[in-house]
């Protein structure tokens, strides 16, 4: 018998990348088993079954709100639940298939407090490659991704987790990787959806906080010439960009 699992997340009108989140986690959890934040969407996307739907207000988007919401619910989760995963919506968790099968394989072998993932962000080559086709598996459609460490999160645990805003480091410091297993970021998997989610996201109110720290300054992004510096050349890791071809064995995961 298999380990039992929990997912969750925060969503804020969606309707991109929540059809693609729910389709694939639906594989490795039960409709009961994923909570889903809806924090205001007015878009419908979320007006549909397959998940656990918590309505939560804000005023302002604050990631130190987010991060205590969410770490709040995997404090309470852990005590029901075997395993237990938080990501966002546009985080994709996934082994290397030929070292460990699938998310639910992983899991279900998972023994330890917690794991770090790798990092990688996908890139659209958007002068050479089409637009996304969001009825088609999403790695198959792209060739390139750069590995970045702020993405290398310690969200997969059996153990309650304390995190810094974001999920992206433990506040004990403490962190245990796995190369093999990938939080592939799909943020930029298109170049225009990219841009027409930055423009809704700087549309909406920003905490003072996060505004005056630069917290998720990328996503209020939207002028062309800085948008395309920025997709391109900014990895928000003060790190270069490094491209690299995706090879197939992880192309061949359906996402």
């Amino acid at each position: 018998m298999g380990k039992s699992r929990a997912l969750v997340t925060i969503v804020r009108n969606e309707a991109v990348f929540f059809p693609i989140w729910l389709r694939y986690y639906s594989r490795f959890f039960a409709p009961e088993d994923i909570y889903v934040f809806d924090h205001g969407s007015t878009d419908g996307s979320t007006e549909r079954p397959g998940f656990v739907r918590e309505v939560v207000a804000h005023d302002t988007v604050d990631h130190n709100w987010m991060r205590k919401t969410i770490q709040a619910r995997q404090h309470e989760l852990i005590e029901r639940y075997d395993v237990v995963l938080i990501n966002d919506v546009d985080e994709i968790v996934a082994p290397n298939p030929e070292r460990y099968g699938t998310l639910g394989d992983f899991i279900d072998d998972f023994d330890e407090e917690f794991v770090n993932c790798h990092g990688y962000e996908l890139l659209h080559h958007h002068e050479e490659e089409p637009a996304i086709d969001l009825d088609r598996p999403i790695l198959a459609q792209r060739h390139w991704w750069f590995p970045n460490f702020a993405y290398s999160k310690p969200i997969l645990a059996t153990v309650p987790m304390v995190w810094y805003d974001g999920f992206h480091a433990r506040r004990d410091g403490r962190a245990n990787f796995d190369y093999d297993l990938r939080l592939i970021h799909l943020h930029r998997m298109d170049y225009e959806l990219c841009r027409d989610r930055h423009r809704f996201r700087s549309g909406v109110a920003w905490s003072e906080r996060d505004v005056e720290i630069d917290s998720g300054y990328q996503n209020r992004i939207t002028e062309e010439e800085r948008f395309r510096s920025w997709f391109y050349d900014d990895s928000c890791t003060h790190l270069p960009i490094e491209q690299e071809r995706i090879p197939d064995e992880w192309r061949s995961i359906e996402v």
